[in-house]
């Protein structure tokens, strides 16, 4: 009888820890909270029947009690945690595997026990355990999986933890257990075996959270210094201009009375000129509704300025919100690097174009960056081919950037080379800022 209470035990404790994972802040209606038991109790109950009607200690057939109990625990992160896919799959397979684990400590803790009472002390456990788990992630698990309050799954790490999940899986099947240990009888041996590779799979997720944290807290201080430093660059810049400005208008007085005075027209013209590029740099100053956006374009544009690059800027930066100020600051950096550096190789100064726009359409935040580019250029998975005889503008270090910090939050990169330009887009669905 305790037997078939194996997988609808892990089942609970799995359906517990991952709604408390893909809890929002906002506390959810009684409706949904109803819709949520229901959908818990039903599975249950199919979890039961599947231990009675089907598995057998004696069989192959214990194989099918983690792989089923994984699939509904994401099936219900889904669909009533109503969680994105990616962050659904990630959050499931941290549940399962802490499910697992606190089922065997709860069976450690009642081998012993005959079974009528085994069966009343593991229902009680079970409960207390939940309540635990739900406690424990809801207050310390999930916010530390999270980033700026919300699940940001990129693929790789989705893949890294699917396989993860899949090896846990392999490994703590009973039926490989007791092929190890030579025996099938209800041990110790067993659900230690299974504590120790559950143990092992959440140490190897936490490290990576671990690891990508590190690296992001480092980036965002580099971020930080590197907005900083802009800043106190484009403040000098627009100090030393108002100075030069100041000095222009102060003499224009003057000038204006010598134009009246002058007839040759070629002359007039290039007075005008020189009080037009004085004042011209102050359209450099750019404004799309977005503070870190504003600063990485103003920065480049003031460099284009100075290196005769025309740089053309249609964007609206007001929903950029769920960008993280790292990621939306190192994408454009690389790909406006990229595009300058490109450009910079035409002696012809009217080919050193380059042009940016932001926008929304249909549900997507659609980044374009296009420039000149008269050379051959060779696509391989997607990105340039870097060589001695090629563009080296467009290597691949920072176009790889760009393609990560569009995964990171469910977009996609796109190159497309023709009519001698060189197109970058990124298409980032505006729903992933939910």
């Amino acid at each position: 009888m305790s037997e078939t209470l194996n997988m609808p035990m892990m089942l609970a404790c799995g359906l517990v820890m991952v709604a408390a994972l893909g809890v929002s802040d906002r506390r959810p209606s009684r409706g949904r909270i109803a819709a949520a038991m229901a959908t818990a109790a039903v599975m249950l109950a199919v979890a039961c029947a599947i231990d009675m009607l089907i598995v057998d200690f004696d069989t192959a057939s214990t194989a099918v009690e983690a792989p089923l109990s994984q699939l509904m625990v994401a099936v219900f992160a889904l669909t009533v945690c109503r969680m994105a896919p990616a962050p659904g799959i990630y959050a499931a397979i941290w549940a399962q595997i802490g499910a697992s684990m606190l089922s065997e400590l709860v069976d450690l803790a009642t081998m012993l026990l005959p079974d009528p009472w085994r069966v009343i002390c593991r229902l009680a456990l079970t409960a207390a355990v939940c309540a635990a788990a739900y406690a424990l992630c809801r207050r310390r698990l999930g916010p530390w999986l999270q980033t700026t309050g919300s699940h940001r799954i990129g693929r790789r790490k989705l893949v890294f933890a699917v396989c993860v999940g899949a090896i846990f899986l392999l490994l703590s099947n009973y039926q490989l257990i007791f092929l190890l240990i030579g025996s099938s009888g209800h041990s110790y041996m067993v659900p230690t075996f299974r504590l120790l590779i559950g143990a092992l799979s959440l140490l190897t997720l936490y490290l990576q959270n671990d690891i990508e944290r590190r690296q992001r807290t480092q980036m965002e201080l580099d971020t930080v210094r590197q907005l900083w430093r802009s800043k106190q660059g484009q403040y000098e810049v627009a100090k030393e201009t108002i100075e030069i400005i100041n000095r222009k208008c102060h003499d224009l007085k003057y000038q204006l009375a010598a134009f009246r005075m002058m007839h040759d027209d070629a002359e007039i013209d290039r007075r005008l000129g020189e009080v037009e590029r004085s004042v011209m740099i102050y359209d450099s100053a750019v404004k799309t509704g977005n503070q870190v956006l504003d600063v990485v374009l103003t920065e480049k544009s003031l460099y284009c300025e100075a290196h005769h690059i025309t740089m053309t800027c249609m964007a609206d930066g007001s929903g950029l919100g769920f960008i993280e100020q790292t990621d939306l600051y190192a994408l454009f950096g690389n790909a406006l690097d990229n595009a300058i550096e490109s450009v910079m190789r035409q002696e012809d100064e009217d080919k050193r174009i380059i042009q940016v726009s932001v926008r929304q359409e249909r549900g997507f935040l659609i980044i374009g960056v296009r420039n000149y580019c008269d050379r051959p250029v060779e696509l391989v998975d997607g990105l340039p081919v870097t060589t001695k005889t090629q563009d080296r503008g467009y290597h691949g270090y920072g176009l790889r950037g760009i393609r990560y910090t569009a995964e990171k939050y469910g977009g996609t990169m796109d190159i497309r080379v023709a009519d001698e330009s060189f197109t970058l887009q990124v298409l980032i669905p505006v729903a992933s800022a939910a």
